[in-house]
């Protein structure tokens, strides 16, 4: 997966998803950047978004006030194919004006060795260099080939890790995304699994947030696996309503 780095948001996310690419550069746009979809900022809010995405940032209860939002993912998360800019971490720092930082590495997992030359364990140092009040982390199909129990094991190593170097932060898994047309295999679960035991073990939140792209070819690029560009905003709002309906505010 395409390593992506992009600052606007206020915590780290770790996400997951397969993929592999090349990496691109840091991205930092600024809290009144539009965004890649086209709309304008009115207020805080894309003109093109649902009152479903507004939710996720105005004032729900678990709020994380200021501070650096880390993201750290697969290709899925880090635009594989696209603009650095067009990735779903970036768009939800354009929608709420908030500083995001998006490591996320292509081909890489909390087992699976990306094009960073490193599993997830070899970002932790950078995404607690940007002294983060919100970690977001997925879990990536990268891992689907794994032994679990290894899984389980590099899971919990890495996300107490990550707490243990960033302890202020609120770490908040999201589950795994699948979205080629075929089923998927019993291991996208079980990665879910595994991250969500882990970021509960260590006090933070594990959101689940479906499979929003799985055969959606109208979202997706030629490979079937790695979103579009209204793909990654499906993303976006589909990351920033769970995150409100779990009564998390940005």
């Amino acid at each position: 997966m395409r390593r992506l780095l992009a600052l606007s948001a206020v915590a780290l996310v770790l996400t997951t998803a397969g993929c592999a690419a090349e990496q691109p550069s840091r991205v930092l746009p600024t809290a009144a950047a539009p965004s890649t979809s086209g709309t304008s900022v009115l207020g805080g809010v894309d003109a093109g978004q649902t009152e479903a995405d507004e939710g996720a940032y105005a004032g729900t209860t678990d709020d994380v006030d200021g501070g650096v939002i880390v993201t750290i993912g697969d290709s899925i998360m880090a635009g594989y194919g696209l603009d650095p800019d067009e990735a779903w971490p970036a768009l939800m720092g354009d929608s709420t004006g908030r500083d995001v930082v998006n490591i996320s590495c292509s081909g890489a997992g909390f087992v699976a060795v990306g094009d960073c030359d490193t599993d997830f364990a070899g970002l932790i140092e950078e995404a607690a260099a940007q002294h983060p009040s919100l970690i977001i982390v997925q879990s990536s199909d990268n891992d689907a080939d794994e032994d679990a129990d290894d899984l389980d094991t590099a899971t919990m190593d890495v996300v107490t890790a990550l707490h243990d170097a960033a302890p202020d932060a609120r770490i908040v898994g999201l589950s795994t995304l699948w979205n080629p047309s075929w089923d998927a295999p019993d291991a996208i679960a079980w990665s879910s699994d595994a991250l969500q035991e882990a970021v509960e073990a260590v006090g933070g939140r594990f959101v689940d947030i479906g499979q929003p792209l799985h055969g959606r070819a109208d979202l997706l690029q030629w490979d079937e696996e790695h979103p579009n560009a209204a793909g990654q905003r499906e993303l976006r709002a589909t990351v920033l309503s769970a995150l409100a309906e779990a009564d998390i505010a940005l």
